[in-house]
C-alpha cells in the first residue's frame, strides 16, 4: 500500500548537494518534503496503459492531490488511491479516500440532455496497519471526474470525516 523511494548508502558529506538536484525541487515529482496529502498519493497505471482502466489515473491524482494541498490543511497522513478499474490494482478500499473509476452522467447544456462523462466511485474508511479495515462498500457513486464536480466532493469528505480545514 505504501509507495516511497529510498536511496541507501548516501554519504553525509553528499547530502546537501544531493537536496539540490533538480529532480527534488521545482514542478518535479519527487519532493523531500511532500504534503500530507500529495505524499501518500497512490495510483494504479490507468487507461494510459491498462486496457481494463475506465479512467486514466495518474495525471488525475497528482494534479487533484496538488489542488487539494493547496485548499486544505489536515493534521495528519490522508492516504488518497486512485485505481481505473474495480480490479483495485490501486487498492481503493484500503484508503482513508479511495477513487475508483466508474460509469457517471453529467448534464450537457448544448443537447439538454445526461451524458456519459468519465466518472468515479467514493470510498471512504479503509485502514491498514493493526486495526486494518477495507472499505467495501462506496460511500457515493457517479461522481464525474472532472475538478470542478470531484474537488467539491473530496473537500467535503476531507472536512467531515478527516478534520480538514480551508485555507484561507
Amino acid at each position: 500500500v505504501e509507495q516511497n523511494v529510498i536511496l541507501p548508502n548516501v554519504d553525509e558529506a553528499a547530502l546537501e548537494d544531493l537536496k539540490k538536484e533538480d529532480c527534488f525541487n521545482g514542478e518535479s515529482r519527487l519532493k523531500l518534503n511532500p504534503g500530507k496529502i500529495e505524499g501518500n498519493v497512490v495510483s494504479c497505471t490507468g487507461a494510459e496503459f491498462c486496457s481494463l482502466a475506465i479512467i486514466e489515473t495518474k495525471h488525475n491524482a497528482e494534479s487533484l492531490v496538488q489542488k487539494l494541498e493547496k485548499l486544505v490543511t489536515v493534521n495528519r497522513p490522508i492516504r488518497i488511491h486512485f485505481t481505473g478499474c474495480p480490479n483495485s490494482c490501486g487498492q481503493v478500499q484500503a484508503a482513508d479516500i479511495g477513487i475508483m473509476g466508474g460509469p457517471a452522467k453529467k448534464f450537457d447544456p448544448e443537447s439538454g440532455k445526461n451524458k456519459a462523462v468519465p466518472g468515479c466511485k467514493i470510498f471512504v474508511g479503509g485502514r491498514i496497519g493493526e486495526d486494518a479495515h477495507l472499505a467495501m462498500d462506496p460511500y457515493k457513486t457517479g461522481i464525474p471526474l472532472a475538478e470542478e464536480d470531484l474537488i467539491p466532493e473530496l473537500l467535503e469528505i476531507l472536512q467531515n470525516e478527516f478534520g480538514a480545514v480551508l485555507k484561507e
